[in-house]
């Protein structure tokens, strides 16, 4: 509700971030070696616990904890994946209305 433009925004690039290898922009297949993405996230983490109004409810904790693992093994195996060839994939299956 009344979170602070600093809160707001370091909430938005965190999630800009996480939706890095999915992007249309992004070269494919992603090099998870190359990019490190929970670092960069990890930079907006001080301004989220000093500016939020209340603790995110548990299920984001554990979705967090998945994405930075998953991000942080991709890493140090040196993956490299077509996130976006994924992304389409899984999307397709979904019907809208």
């Amino acid at each position: 509700g009344g979170e602070n433009e600093a809160m707001i925004d370091a909430h938005l690039q965190s999630l800009i971030l996480l939706g890095k290898p999915f992007s249309k922009e992004m070269g494919q297949p992603f090099d998870f070696a190359k990019n490190d993405i929970p670092a960069e996230i990890r930079t907006h983490i001080p301004v989220m616990l000093q500016n939020r109004l209340t603790p995110p409810p548990r299920e984001t904790y554990s979705l967090n904890r998945k994405l930075s693992g998953a991000f942080l093994l991709c890493g140090r195996l040196g993956a490299k994946v077509d996130c976006r060839g994924v992304w389409e994939e899984v999307v397709s299956g979904y019907k809208l209305g």
